[in-house]
């Protein structure tokens, strides 16, 4: 840049000096030539012959003045000032002096007289020539500096070609070739090779650039290193946890089939041997009442004989309540895991699994059996729970059993057994006539009791195995179809609701009471059961009939129904109500709220005074 600046300062100097040079020369060259033609003009004046003395010699001597102010004429002044070759300069001399000397007095002097010598035309003539040479030597002079001017030019054009196409070379040569370097670098990066290195020839700028992208390259390495790592890792864990997921699911899926049976068990052992990759043998119970566990799935019976099922190591199994691994004198290569099976803080069992000798357990395995472990112990705790349930709701069943037999048969006996009595007095006092008033009493007595014992029985033989309420509201409707109310409707729409299972036998006693009670007295075929929740979370269990309205406002002897349902219904914390429908028949609601729904206000209770505050 600095030479292609010099050379076009050098060329624009040059250029503005020659201008000035050939604009004076020009100049020069012309005045020049104007003196051959004022030259040219002092002989005609002095030859004209038209012209008077006075005027011819006026004329001569206004010629002879303007050649004067010609030749001295300021840019022949400037010309012949200027460095100008010396032949050019004692020419100019020459002509100056043989102006000024010979021809302008010689022509001043014959300017006066009548006639021209020739002679003077003849020096007029050598002058002339004087002039020729003059002009042509100004002219030589300048195609001269027209050449100088563009031998200068070329030689600065032809500097600023080659500096250009050295400029060019050598940015190829280092710029592109550095930037080639670089894009084949970056490239290669792009690719995810990072082992490719700039090399450190550029120079400048360049070095530090190749500098910069090698410890880039460099850092990329480290840290993709790294990253692949860390992928790898997660990768892992994702897996691990893929694992640990699935088999959570479909240990808590086999777990939640009811009734849970030992092959359950068994396909969870299984499925913990395939995916922990360690050998399960047995899910075995505890009770603090006796001393040996009790197996309740067995993955393989030698191996848990080969274990020696002792009560040492019974004792050894359930010595702890947290998840071990301990060494046993029947398992000598490896170790026995023992895992507990806990319910929140009770402590059910263990599950027991074999370590090889050299295998180390991860914390992820350890973690994940202690979930499995969990899950089984929340089965185990259910199933333990639902029985528990089941004996509550059988010893409830029962004692309301025993408290409608009370009621109905016992009483209908003891009466029974009165009556009997008192016959036997009367046949004793032969007072036949009150005697068979007293057989027809007991002929009635009998055929009550024996249906009251119908109905029990009936009443007993409901059949709630606990697949739900909608099961045993569909066999209710089928029986009913079959009997007398071929008509009969039942809604049900509790979906949603979670009652227990005493509470559904209560439920389902006091709709079949109702509908007993329909088909005997209302004298219709057409029954609605209609099961619900309300706004307030009680549930609305109402059985209507469009037959003959039964409202009895005092019980009859010996019938003790509506009295049973109005004791069911307090038993559910409700209230049972009989009332006319609107149009016709009989109209009987229960309301109860569930025990979800009065644990929900409960603890909604609990939590106010928390929230107030806040």
């Amino acid at each position: 840049m600095t030479i292609l600046a010099v050379a076009a300062t050098v060329s624009f100097v040059n250029l503005a000096i020659f201008a000035d040079n050939a604009s004076g020369k020009a100049n020069a060259i012309n005045v020049a030539g104007s003196l051959r033609m004022q030259s040219y003009a002092i002989g005609l004046a002095l030859t004209d012959v038209n012209l008077h003395n006075l005027e011819r010699e006026q004329a001569v001597r206004d010629a002879v003045l303007e050649l004067d102010r010609r030749l001295k004429h300021p840019s022949i002044v400037a010309a012949m000032t200027a460095k100008t070759e010396e032949t050019l300069m004692h020419l100019f001399l020459h002509l100056s002096g043989e102006w000024t000397q010979q021809l302008r007095p010689l022509v001043l002097e014959v300017g006066a007289l009548p006639e021209t010598p020739p002679r003077v035309i003849a020096n007029i003539r050598n002058f002339v020539a004087d002039l020729d040479a003059f002009v042509y030597l100004l002219d030589v002079a300048l195609e001269r500096q027209i050449v100088i001017l563009k031998l200068i030019q070329g030689g600065m054009l032809l500097l600023m070609l080659v500096t250009i196409f050295a400029a060019i070379f050598i940015l190829h040569k280092q710029l592109n070739t550095t930037l080639s370097g670089l894009l084949s670098f970056a490239t290669e990066v792009k690719k995810g090779d990072f082992s490719v290195r700039m090399p450190d020839d550029g120079g400048g700028e360049f070095s530090v650039l190749s500098d910069a992208f090698n410890l880039m390259a460099d850092n990329l390495s480290s840290l993709y290193g790294t990253l692949e790592t860390q992928v790898a890792e997660k990768t892992e864990e994702l897996k691990r946890s893929h694992h640990a997921l699935s088999l959570l699911y479909d240990t808590g899926r086999m777990l939640s089939v009811r009734p849970l049976s030992s092959e359950r068990l068994q396909q969870v052992l299984k499925r913990i041997e395939t995916d922990i990759n360690l050998p399960s043998i047995v899910i075995c119970a505890f009770n603090p009442n006796q001393p040996r566990g009790f197996p309740l799935a067995v993955n393989d019976v030698d191996r848990l004989c080969m274990n020696g099922h002792s009560p040492n190591e019974c004792a050894a199994c359930h010595a702890s309540t947290q998840t071990r691994l301990r060494p046993s004198t029947t398992c000598p290569d490896g170790k026995l895991l023992n895992v507990a099976l806990m319910d929140a803080d009770n402590y059910l069992g263990t599950m027991l699994l074999k370590v090889p000798t050299g295998t180390q357990l991860e914390p992820w395995q350890l973690e994940l059996l202690e979930a499995v472990g969990r899950r089984i112990g929340s089965a185990l705790a259910g199933v333990e729970f639902s029985k528990q349930e089941r004996r509550v709701a059988l010893f409830q069943e029962r004692t309301a059993m025993a408290r409608e037999l009370h009621d109905s048969l016992a009483q209908s006996l003891s009466y029974l057994k009165i009556q009997v009595t008192r016959l036997a007095r009367l046949i004793n006092t032969q007072q036949l006539g009150q005697a068979h008033a007293v057989v027809d009493e007991l002929d009635t007595g009998l055929n009550d009791a024996y249906r009251q014992l119908r109905q029990l029985l009936t009443t007993f033989r409901i059949q709630y195995d606990g697949t739900g309420l909608n099961q045993a509201l569909s066999n209710m409707h089928e029986e009913f179809k079959q009997r007398d109310l071929a008509d009969l409707h039942i809604n049900n729409q509790l979906a949603d609701i979670d009652l227990s299972a005493n509470e559904q036998i209560h439920v389902l006693q006091i709709i079949r009471e109702a509908l007993t009670n329909v088909e005997h007295h209302a004298q219709t075929h057409s029954a609605w059961v209609t099961l619900k929740r309300d706004d307030t979370n009680s549930v609305d269990v109402v059985i209507e009939d469009d037959g003959v309205s039964y409202l009895p406002t005092t019980a009859k002897p010996h019938h003790y129904g509506l009295s049973i349902m109005r004791e069911r219904a307090e038993m559910l914390g409700g209230t049972l109500t009989v009332s006319p429908r609107p149009t016709t028949g009989t109209q009987v609601e229960l309301r109860f709220h569930p025990q979800v729904v009065q644990q929900e206000i409960k603890s909604e209770q609990r939590l106010t005074p928390l929230e107030e505050p806040l």
